[in-house]
């Protein structure tokens, strides 16, 4: 039902195109709209932002957000971690945040891994602990497949992280992908080039349309605020946000198949924590990840949706640190 409202608000949007193509000044600069926190750095042509906290003789945590995600997705998991003594990164991946919208290659995990592996080297981080949530789940993994001396333990948190069907001991997982939720798949239909279609997207997401988008990841709608709908809305101030959403959702491979055989040759500690009412990546794949993965723990959360980090903090902070100091 919410996919066919929102196609069907594209489809108005196509024929209303007098009133899309006017920006009305309305974007600002990346940069006035980071954290005191946040810095920009350059990996690969591309310009990254990034939060960094704590000592840096430190354990290094590396926060990798989801899909439309940003470094706000971690803003009470920063501060907690750094007082448990941690030193701690978080990043936009670019078209995300207040990263770069321009052009990459390619948006496949490989490639975003490698930005992660490029900021890594700026930071002078040799290695750390790399903590995903949904896409960023799917990222780290493949980090982990590319660069495994440089990962220390794996957290996934409703991590996108697809297993092929045709293994017996992990088939749920193909039933779980074709019943996620998630309301812009459809977007991949669209052609990232055309003028049309960026404009149509610029306005179709109003702020009613996002925060309706955005409360779908929820199962606990009661920490749906005001200023957590406009931290995500954050970055659609950002000039060429359409053309970064539409490039990624018509390039990337997240939703792929990882390979099999890699994962489960990871010998690395890795906890998985889920929302079991999860409807955008259900808690099937985790079952999946876990059965994968050869030194791994699964927990998982009553009440909560896709955002347990946001949902059920308390329980997702005590997990998280208890782990890392495992």
């Amino acid at each position: 039902m919410m996919k066919s409202r929102i196609i069907l608000l594209i489809c108005i949007c196509l024929f209303t195109l007098p009133v899309f193509a006017q920006d009305n000044g309305r974007y600002v600069e990346p940069e006035a709209l980071a954290d005191p926190e946040g810095a920009f750095t350059e990996v690969d042509g591309l310009q990254i932002y990034y939060i960094e906290m704590g000592d840096t003789d430190d354990p290094t945590v590396i926060l990798v957000h989801g899909f439309a995600g940003s470094t706000f997705t971690w803003r009470d998991t920063i501060a907690p971690l750094v007082e448990a003594g941690y030193h701690v990164v978080a990043l936009d991946l670019p078209p995300f945040g207040l990263s770069d919208k321009a052009i990459p290659e390619d948006y496949t995990r490989s490639s975003m891994a490698a930005t992660l592996a490029g900021l890594m080297d700026t930071l002078e981080i040799e290695s750390a602990t790399l903590v995903g949530h949904s896409m960023g789940g799917g990222v780290i993994a493949q980090f982990a497949i590319d660069y495994p001396q440089r990962v220390e333990k794996l957290v996934f948190v409703d991590g996108a992280v697809y297993i092929p069907p045709e293994k017996p001991d992990v088939e749920a997982t193909e039933e779980a992908r074709l019943t996620g939720d998630n309301p812009l798949s459809f977007l991949s239909r669209f052609d990232p080039q055309s003028p049309l279609s960026a404009a149509a997207l610029r306005t179709f997401i109003t702020p009613e349309v996002f925060n309706e988008i955005l409360s779908n990841a929820y199962h606990n709608k009661s920490v749906i605020t005001s200023e957590v709908q406009e931290g995500y809305q954050r970055p659609l101030h950002i000039r060429g946000w359409e053309v970064g959403l539409l490039t990624f959702m018509a390039a990337n491979e997240i939703t792929e198949n990882i390979d099999i055989d890699a994962l489960r040759a990871l010998d690395v500690p890795a906890l998985i924590i889920w929302g079991q009412e999860d409807s955008w990546v259900p808690l099937a794949v985790g079952e999946a990840l876990a059965n994968a993965l050869p030194h791994a723990t699964l927990v998982t959360y009553p009440e909560t949706g896709h955002m347990p980090m946001e949902e059920t903090t308390e329980a997702f902070l005590s997990d998280l640190i208890a782990f890392l100091e495992g």
